[in-house]
């Protein structure tokens, strides 16, 4: 064995991993940007719709005026009303089904071939070869299987920033061996 840690997370960090993925991730910046965008084109087909109907009458240039300063609040306040949604859908989902989408505690380990987590609940054992990316910020290394499966890891699991920097490398040099 190369590496094992003991891996804690709360739901608090599940939603600091969603807003993460939505904010600092290609797939999570697309979406956000094309839901800005959807809106946008959303008022402004509106504001046509009322310019029109209302034959550039003053109703029609109030309710174009109403409009575009709801473009501006939702452009402004999007990022704010996703991070509540997302609070919000992940607590809802632990009162529902009363469980967790994320492992709670875990322990992984990672020998030269696979990297194995083992919980209360079950035990993975994945190679490397199944390793489609790896995202690393200031709070997670993420070890994604799939573009909705990964692995947390908290900053806080390693004993050093030398531990980590040496865990990077491992994964690096794992990757391009079992390369799929």
């Amino acid at each position: 064995m190369k590496f094992k840690f003991n891996v804690n997370l709360t739901q608090e960090d599940y939603i600091e991993f969603n807003k993460v993925a939505m904010y600092e991730m290609s797939a999570g910046k697309k979406l956000v940007k094309g839901e800005r965008i959807f809106f946008a084109v959303f008022c402004a087909i509106a504001i046509v719709a009322i310019l029109l109907y209302y034959k550039l009458s003053l109703v029609g240039f109030v309710a174009v005026g109403l409009f575009l300063i709801a473009t501006v609040l939702v452009q402004l306040l999007l990022k704010p009303f996703l991070n509540v949604f997302l609070k919000v859908s992940i607590k809802s989902m632990s009162k529902t089904k009363g469980k967790m989408p994320f492992t709670e505690h875990s322990v992984i380990e990672f020998y030269d071939d696979v990297f194995v987590e083992i919980s209360e609940d079950n035990k993975n054992e994945v190679k490397y070869s199944a390793i489609d990316d790896v995202f690393v910020n200031g709070k997670f290394v993420v070890i994604f299987i799939s573009k909705i499966q990964a692995y947390i890891l908290p900053v806080s699991c390693f004993e050093s920033n030398e531990q980590l920097i040496t865990f990077l490398k491992f994964i690096s040099e794992k990757r391009q061996a079992f390369a799929k």
